[in-house]
């Protein structure tokens, strides 16, 4: 059985489309706290991934950065015998969008705190996980209808595919940590 972790800062009709498709196709989803809460409102049974991790800590800023969830994204083929020692289940996917910086910085008038309130450490961090450990990882509602088509074809695990997602997923990082960086050398000079 295949698992998903779901962490989107939209709770929107993109997260809802994806979460139905993969319940659909009899994957086990896990989401951070308004996710999953957001999806099983909606009728799509979704796991909070505090059952895994614990509650959400220091004011909600600290959900999925966690050893137990990056272990599931990095692990290889060869490290399963180790996760199954410490009781952690393989992670195959992740869909994440961002907190909204971007917009939030070009603002004119943005003050520092509200910039740092939109900054996302949990989910670039999930991002680039996946990435690393060749998973699936949609940093985008425009990847879904090419995942759709792949998964009813049973074409997921093409290697160049994969590539391609993982590339996307790196980007959209640097894109995000530029915008920040943007902002912050705005405020030195």
């Amino acid at each position: 059985m295949n698992t998903a972790l779901l962490a989107s800062y939209e709770k929107d009709a993109p997260l809802l489309r994806l979460g139905k498709l993969l319940k659909e196709n009899s994957w086990t989803l896990l989401g951070s706290a308004g996710t999953a809460k957001y999806l099983y409102e909606n009728g799509v049974g979704c796991r909070d991934v505090a059952e895994i991790v614990g509650p959400p800590i220091l004011g909600h800023r600290v959900v999925t950065l966690s050893r137990e969830l990056h272990a599931a994204l990095l692990a290889t083929s060869k490290d399963l015998g180790e996760l199954k020692d410490l009781d952690i289940e393989p992670i195959d996917l992740v869909y994440v969008t961002l907190y909204p910086l971007e917009k939030t910085a070009a603002v004119s008038n943005a003050k520092p705190d509200d910039v740092l309130e939109k900054t996302d450490i949990g989910g670039p961090t999930l991002l680039r996980a996946a990435a690393k450990g060749r998973k699936i990882v949609l940093s985008s509602p425009k990847q879904l209808d090419e995942f759709e088509v792949r998964l009813k074809s049973g074409t997921l695990g093409d290697e160049n595919y994969r590539m391609a997602l993982a590339a996307a997923a790196e980007r959209r990082v640097a894109d995000y940590v530029d915008a920040s960086a943007r902002y912050l050398e705005s405020k030195t000079s």
